[in-house]
Order: structure tokens, then sequence, then C-alpha cells
């Protein structure tokens, strides 16, 4: 498992038990004022933090469904309903200092559950899954566990897959990849970009996230697919992946078919506006975006999305995507664990398959059905090429990649820099490959 020693963490979680004992000490309890959540009649009323939009994604519908089956245990929505989770967590950290009576916590990946997991913000699940007799690897296709113990149960799952502009795969004479590599992938790219009148279309788009930089190690591969060794030991920048990533990305710069690297930073573009309003003809994303391509009241749909399976590195290899998403877990000061588990497992069940906006973690959830909720919710749902959608989520091995370092953040900003070099100022991959990984292990070092 990955080193003890980090300095930087262990600094907060002694800040944040300073804070957390003042609040205690000022107010005269453990956590938080006020009510511990118990009604005379027996209620218990859970918070769950969070920052989806309630309405928006049928939160609404899934609360109602819970507490008419569970007519004992209310659910409070706590979010500030922006979709923005970066935000989310400076409030939950600042709740969690300032002594707030908090219970269901969620995080949009493990990277941040394990973060605070790091400080003790968490509760272990694995007696509660051992007294209803459920066992993690059967019940869910992405595993949470981080050292051996369960801090958390995955809701939501996100699949890497491709979406494609039908009109324009049509137009370029291409037929559907079920099957196809990263050299076949940027070779449809070529083919669809199209300038006209001064005006490029072009092929693809990548996204200015980091693990858009090194995507082959990071989407494809289950073993090492992070900037560190699965144990975190060692820089793991320098390999065949992130080599071929970047073989790639220079490609389209230099081929002219990929969305120029200087526009996605100067611009601040995005991947939404860049697919929906036909900049872009495909891009690799998360299954996540799924809903949004049969149209919402702010983009209506006004094209066809068809589907392909993450392209592979060499023929042979499996058709496989790494999966992440959301996971829920228990605040380790809440006063309602029992209640808080209790939600947690029949969300990450039953529940989100009613909630129809999300691909479940559920490995007992009927997928067809989970398609046909997801597209019967969006505007025009004939925009959604279901049989390919289909065919991506049966045909497609998910894999999960170890847990980043909870310093993963230092390490990108490292990794990014070099990138920049590359991409805008002309260093050559071998330098930007071997700056990366002295730097990567010199951060390693340091913690």
């Amino acid at each position: 498992m990955f080193k003890r020693n980090w300095k930087r963490f262990s600094a907060a979680a002694a800040i944040l038990s300073l804070i957390v004992s003042g609040c205690a000490s000022g107010s005269g309890e453990s956590q938080g004022a006020g009510s511990n959540g118990s009604a005379a009649d027996g209620t218990v009323t859970i918070k769950l933090h969070t920052w989806y939009p309630k309405k928006t994604d049928n939160w609404d519908v899934a609360i109602a469904e819970f507490e008419k089956k569970h007519p004992n245990i209310k659910v409070e929505f706590v979010s500030a309903e922006d979709n923005n989770s970066n935000e989310y967590y400076k409030k939950l950290d600042l709740a969690s200092a300032s002594g707030e009576a908090l219970d269901v916590v969620m995080f949009s990946n493990m990277n941040y559950l394990s973060q605070r997991m790091e400080l003790g913000m968490l509760e272990p699940l694995d007696g509660y899954l051992e007294q209803e007799g459920a066992v993690l690897a059967d019940e869910y296709t992405v595993d949470t566990r981080i050292g051996g113990k369960t801090y958390g149960l995955p809701g939501k799952s996100v699949l890497p897959l491709v979406f494609i502009n039908e009109n324009h795969l049509k137009e370029a004479g291409l037929e559907l990849p079920k099957d196809w590599t990263w050299d076949e992938y940027m070779q449809y790219a070529k083919a669809m970009t199209k300038t006209d009148a001064g005006k490029t279309r072009y092929g693809t788009y990548f996204h200015s996230w980091s693990t858009q930089a090194y995507f082959v190690q990071s989407m494809n591969q289950a073993f090492g697919a992070n900037l560190t060794t699965d144990d975190g030991a060692a820089a793991n920048a320098d390999t065949p992946s992130v080599r071929k990533s970047l073989e790639l990305r220079l490609q389209g710069e230099e081929e002219g078919f990929v969305t120029p690297y200087s526009e996605v930073i100067s611009q601040k573009l995005n991947y939404r506006p860049q697919y929906f309003n036909q900049e872009t003809s495909m891009i690799s994303m998360g299954s996540f975006l799924v809903p949004e391509t049969g149209g919402t009241d702010q983009v209506p749909a006004t094209f066809k999305t068809v589907f392909a399976p993450l392209p592979k590195v060499n023929k042979e290899d499996p058709i496989s995507g790494n999966v992440s998403g959301d996971v829920l877990g228990i605040y380790s000061k809440s006063k309602h664990k029992e209640e808080a588990y209790t939600f947690i497992r029949w969300y990450t069940t039953e529940g989100i398959v009613l909630q129809g906006k999300y691909f479940p973690s559920w490995k007992k959830a009927e997928m067809n059905e989970v398609v046909d909720n997801i597209i019967a919710g969006t505007k025009t749902p004939e925009m959604i090429d279901k049989e390919s959608l289909l065919y991506v989520l049966e045909h497609t091995k998910q894999t999960t990649a170890a847990v980043a370092v909870p310093f993963h953040a230092e390490l990108e900003k490292a990794f990014i820099e070099e990138f920049d070099a590359m991409m805008l100022s002309g260093q050559d991959l071998d330098t930007t490959v071997k700056n990366a990984q002295q730097r990567i292990q010199k951060i390693i070092d340091s913690k």
C-alpha cells in the first residue's frame, strides 16, 4: 500500500483535530449543536451531503421512494445544487472541521474519498456488509477498498467510451467501429475533420484534464494507471502507455485533426459545447455524458449520437476500460450510522436504477432497463442510439485502477507542466517523459 509519511496530510489531520476539539469545547458537544436528528416518534433524519441538483437529477424521486420503504428514516438533501464538486469539497471539509452533524457524504471519485479517509472522516463499512452477508466484489463492478478496507460503496459508474456524431460519421463514409485501436481512432478523426470557409471542424477533441494527456494509461490499463506505481512508491511516467499517449497527441496537432491544445488552454474550451455545438465530431468521454446526448432544457440535441468502445493499443488486446464514479460513505462521527448505511446500500443498488439518470455500479442491475430509463428521461430520446450503447456496455470489460496517492494533484501539476512544454514550446517527447519521471519521483521522495 502507499507510504504513510504524508507530511501534508498529517499536518492537515492535526489542524483538523485542533479545530474540531476547539469547536467541541466551545459548544459542550462532541459533534455539532442542536438536534441529533431523532424525532419523538422514533423517526431519524439523516443528512445527505452532495453537489448534485435535486430535481434535475431525480434525487427527489429516489429519496421519496426510500422514505416510503423506510418510513422511520428521513433524508435531508444538503447541496448547493451547482454540480460543482470542487466547491462541494471545500464546504464539506469546513462542515467537518466546524463540528456540523454529517451522516452520508458523497465523493466524485476514490481519490477524494482516500484523502478524507486519511483524516479519519470515514467509517469502515466492512462490518455492515458482513452483517448482511454481502460481498463487495459480488455486488459492485467498482472495487472501492483501500488497504483491504471498505470506506464507501460505489454509486454512479463512469465507463469510458467514444461518442460520435452519426451525421459526420456517415458523411466521411465510415462504419461505426465495434473493436478498434487508438491508431484507428486517430484515422477516423482525420477522416471526419473538415474545413469550410476558413473554419475547421475537428475530428476529435481532448480536454484539458491531466488524464487526457496520458489517456492510454489512465483509461486502458487496470494496473499502473496512475502517475505512480500502484504501491505509490515510484514514479510511473516513463512507460510505453504514456509515450503512446504523447505520440498520438503530437500526431493530432501536427496533422491538424485534433482541436489545437493552445486553443483548449487559451480559450478555456469545454468538451460539452465542443461536441454538442458540432465543433468536433468525436470525443472519448465517460458514460456520465450519455443522458445529455438526448438533450436537456439548456442544450437541445440537434444530431444523433452513436457509441463505440474505448479503443485499444493493440488489436489483440481485450476491449476494456477503467471505471470510476461516485462513492458514498458514512461520516465517522455520525450519530445515525445504521440508518446512513441503510440508505447508502439501498441507493447504490435499486435506488440508482429507479433514479434513471446514471449507470449503476451494482452488478445485479438489468442494463436494458437502466438504458431505457435513462433514454426515456431525455428531451429527444431518438437522438441516442440504444443499440450501439448497449453493445459498448455489454462488450467492455470493466476494470478498476488503484487509488491514486493523496498528493496526486502535485504529480499532475508537474506532469502537465512538462506536457505543456511539449505541446506549446516544442520540447521533444523524450525530454518530456524524462523530466516528468524525475520530477514525480522527487515529489514522492519528499513525502
